[in-house]
């Protein structure tokens, strides 16, 4: 655990070294920041796959004299994976996120440079952070790491806190993830009560004695506290807002990394609980398909790029909780086959997740600083202005689809081969009933989604100046993009390499020994990328060789026939919200999407059902109840003293009537 303690002081270091530098406007100044936080991700990602090589844990203690006990950290194969993808995805995002905040700090007066250094030190501490969240082996460390990875979170989101949108969208985000806090402490405190202290085996020991309200009282709580983290519907509300509020670099982080630290906590739980009765395991596939269908919904209704991907986030988290709630069944029913297949697909579509919706939010990221904008209607025509950034973004857009040969096909496919595994089972039937419709719809409207911000963003003709006069941005942007794009492809190519990342932690929460994942789904997962591989390659030689036949003919090119106008015109396009119409005409108002028509044109505007139709109603009568119940402070002791002795008497009667029961 050297190695690992050692890369996290590096990283912070790295964060640090931006104040030192931040009154330098060169280029070099940024050197130091890259190359400390390179080299401590790169320090603290090996004894994660020493873990993973070898099969071995990894643990540190160190004696404490507060309350709580010692301070454990450890690496175990569930922990290995997530810090394979914070510690690879941060290094990529921090190096992305150096040139954006360059580009700012050049741009504007001296005084924006504060906030430059600040956010990279912010953005070191958060990827020290959250992996310290998945090495922790004590409820003191978790919850301390957990704290500082939601403030240093709040401090991202709010980078341009002159926007009132930023600060609005940062109050939504800091309410939102302290009712998670909370929600763990007493999931804690609980859960704590008959063991020896508050180290994780501790409270793996004390779980046998649990009684089953106990039991099913900590699995709620767990839903709900890492449920708001992962943004899981309808604890989603603050994600959206703030994704696109954050600095590009920062949305990728907190899409691809921050949400999953939700997802570790419910597999820890799991694992430190033995397993979870069957009816949890419902409710976390009934929570992933809700998730799923709406969250792919709603992006497919929006306009902002950067909204857009973030719902599309909320759609990948429920797809990684069918492939959980699959897990969990596949356990209570002593089903090993459908437990490694659902563990196993929840996994890998963690890590692969981590890597395109980082990509795609660094690709939404280039876009918006080269054209000022992050609304569809005004862009158009980028894949001639800007390639690279294409063909990244392209990338992301397939691998987020589940298009083989890329990764996300990868690990769909493993769900998909959870659900269709209950064919085995007659109790678990309804599993697949539920679960791969839903699959199947949540991936139709995802190539929908992406086939419309493809098209309006990057193809046909640009729709404003700002998209005619965007053009490339440097390799310091594009070289992380491009690595992510690889990353992508080679797990997608050779599917075998990001299972075998996941084997190990996939079989040890469904409590199997050895090699138990089944070879003939992974044969096939290779069999069917090759094929696309094939098909991909093909495409492009045919491609090559026509374009080396026309050179040697006179091609004529002529303008589209506009259909008796006077001429094509960029109006004359599809616009995101007339080519997402017909889809979500079909769901009416569960879409979100609320069109106003004018006399000249129609436009069409979204809401969060729960955030505008739920959250902001009840935030708005509790403010109206507090400010009736100002009345009560006026000042006097005496009546003062009265609320003491009712307060008294509520909580005696409550003790006496418990005693009872």
């Amino acid at each position: 655990m050297t190695l690992f303690l050692l890369g996290l002081v590096l990283i912070v270091a790295g964060g640090a070294s931006t104040a030192l530098t931040r009154r330098s406007r060169r280029a070099s100044a940024d050197i130091p920041y890259q190359l400390l936080v390179g080299a401590g991700c790169a320090l603290a990602i090996v004894d994660a796959a020493r873990v993973l090589a070898t099969g071995t844990p990894r643990a540190a203690a160190m004696h404490a004299t507060m309350p709580g006990g010692d301070w454990r950290i450890g690496i175990d194969a569930l922990s290995a994976v997530f810090l394979l993808a914070v510690l690879a995805v941060g290094a990529m995002c921090a190096f992305s996120g150096t040139r954006d905040l360059a580009d700012e700090r050049d741009a504007r007066a001296g005084d924006t440079a504060r906030s430059t250094w600040f956010t990279q030190l912010a953005f070191s501490v958060l990827i020290a952070a959250i992996a310290l969240v998945v090495a922790a082996r004590t409820v003191v460390v978790f919850l301390g790491a957990w704290e500082i990875m939601a403030i240093s979170s709040y401090v991202l989101i709010v980078t341009h806190h002159e926007d009132a949108d930023v600060r609005r969208s940062g109050l939504i985000y800091l309410v939102a993830t302290h009712t998670a806090t909370l929600a763990l402490f007493a999931m804690f405190a609980l859960w704590q009560a008959p063991a020896s202290d508050w180290s994780f085996d501790a409270l793996a020991s004390a779980s046998p004695s649990l009684h089953a309200n106990v039991i099913a009282t900590v699995l709620l709580l767990a839903l709900v506290g890492f449920g708001f983290k992962a943004g899981v519907v309808p604890m989603h509300f603050w994600l959206p807002p703030a994704h696109a509020s954050a600095p590009s670099h920062v949305s990728a982080l907190m899409s691809g990394i921050v949400i999953k630290t939700g997802i570790y906590g419910l597999l820890r739980v799991l694992l430190l609980l033995g397993g979870a009765p069957a009816w949890w395991g419902w409710v976390v596939l009934g929570l992933g398909v809700a998730s799923g269908v709406l969250g792919v919904l709603w992006a497919l209704a929006q306009h902002d790029t950067k909204r857009l991907l973030a719902y599309h986030s909320v759609e990948n988290i429920g797809i990684i909780l069918m492939g959980i709630g699959a897990g969990a069944l596949g356990v209570a029913h002593g089903s090993p086959t459908i437990a490694v297949l659902g563990f196993g697909g929840g996994l890998s579509h963690t890590l692969n997740h981590a890597l395109f919706k980082s990509l795609l939010f660094l690709g939404a990221g280039a876009v918006y600083r080269a054209t000022g904008t992050r609304n569809m209607e005004e862009l158009g025509g980028l894949a001639k202005r800007m390639p690279l950034t294409w063909l990244g973004f392209a990338v992301g857009a397939a691998a987020i689809v589940g298009l083989p040969p890329f990764n996300g096909f990868v690990s769909e496919w493993l769900v998909y081969q959870g659900l269709f595994a209950t064919g085995e089972s007659a109790k678990l039937t309804r599993l697949a009933l539920l679960g791969i419709p839903a699959l199947a719809l949540i991936g139709a409207l995802a190539l929908a989604c992406f086939a419309k911000v493809a098209g309006v963003v990057f193809l046909g003709a640009p729709r404003t100046a700002h998209a005619r006069e965007a053009t490339e941005r440097g390799g310091g942007a594009l070289a992380p993009m491009l690595a992510l794009a690889m990353a992508c492809i080679g797990l997608g190519i050779v599917p075998v390499l990001g299972i075998s990342l996941v084997k190990s932690a996939a079989q040890q929460l469904s409590g199997l020994e050895g090699d138990a994942f089944p070879q003939a789904v992974i044969s096939d997962a290779w069999a069917i990328s090759l094929l696309a591989l094939a098909v991909l390659v093909l495409s492009a030689g045919l491609w090559t060789i026509r374009r080396a036949l026309l050179r040697r003919r006179t091609v004529r090119r002529d303008a589209t026939w506009a259909c008796g106008y006077g001429g094509v015109t960029p109006r004359m396009q599809y616009t995101a919200s007339s080519f997402a119409a017909p889809l979500l005409d079909v769901f009416g108002p569960l879409s979100g999407a609320r069109v106003e028509r004018g006399v000249a044109a129609l436009h069409t505007r979204t809401i969060d059902l729960v955030l505008d139709g739920i959250v902001l109603p009840l935030w708005g009568m509790l403010h109206k109840g507090a400010l009736r119940m100002r009345g009560i402070q006026h000042g006097r002791l005496h009546f003062y003293l009265l609320y003491v002795l009712a307060a008294l008497l509520v909580l005696l009667g409550y003790l006496a009537l418990w005693s009872r029961l």
